[in-house]
C-alpha cells in the first residue's frame, strides 16, 4: 500500500517541477533567479529536514513519518498555489522539502526493516521505477493542466491529489493494522 501511496503521490506532486518557473515568472513576477530560488527552496528543506530527522525520527514509526512526509509535501505544493511572493513560496517550498525528506528517509527505512535482505534491491528497484514513471505521468498530465490554466491551478490541483492520496494511504495502513 505504500508504494500504490508513494506513486499517486508523486504523480501529482512531481508537476512542479514543470509549474514553478511559470509560477515564479508569471504569477509571481519574477525573474530568472526567482524561478531559481523557488526549485532551491525544496533543497534547503531537504537539508533542513534531513537535519531534523536525525534527532527525532527514532521516535517516530516509519510508516507515520510516511504519512507525514507523503502530506507536508503535499500540502506544501497547494499552498505554494496560493503564495502572493515570491518570499512566500520560497518558504512554502522549503517546508514542502522538509516533507520530501521526512517521506524519503521513512521509505528507505521501513523498507530495510520489513523486506527480507535478498530481496532488497529488486524492491527497490521496482518501487523506484515505479517512482521514475510517476513523475513522467505528473509532467504529461501536469503539463497538459497548466497549458490549459496557469500556474497556481496546477499546484492546488497538486496539492489537493497528493493530500488525498495521502488520506487514502493512511486509511489503508490504519485497516492494515487491524
Amino acid at each position: 500500500m505504500i508504494g500504490l501511496g508513494f506513486f499517486a503521490v508523486v504523480a501529482f506532486s512531481g508537476v512542479d517541477d514543470v509549474a514553478m518557473v511559470f509560477l515564479a515568472k508569471d504569477e509571481l513576477h519574477g525573474g530568472d533567479s526567482a524561478a531559481a530560488a523557488l526549485y532551491a527552496g525544496v533543497g534547503i528543506g531537504l537539508v533542513v529536514g534531513y537535519a531534523l530527522l536525525t534527532r527525532f525520527a527514532p521516535r517516530v514509526k516509519m510508516p507515520v513519518l510516511i504519512v507525514i512526509g507523503f502530506a507536508v509535501s503535499s500540502l506544501g505544493n497547494l499552498a505554494t498555489g496560493l503564495a502572493w511572493a515570491i518570499w512566500a513560496a520560497l518558504a512554502l517550498q522549503t517546508i514542502r522539502g522538509i516533507g520530501i525528506a521526512a517521506l524519503d528517509v521513512a521509505i528507505n527505512t521501513h523498507l530495510q526493516r520489513v523486506v527480507p535482505a535478498g530481496m532488497l534491491g529488486r524492491v527497490f528497484g521496482n518501487l523506484y521505477g515505479a517512482i521514475g514513471l510517476a513523475a513522467g505521468v505528473s509532467y504529461v498530465f501536469g503539463g497538459l493542466l497548466l497549458q490549459q490554466t496557469d500556474a497556481r491551478v496546477t499546484f492546488v490541483v497538486a496539492g489537493v491529489g497528493g493530500l488525498l492520496a495521502t488520506a487514502a494511504t493512511a486509511i489503508a495502513l490504519l485497516r492494515g493494522r487491524r
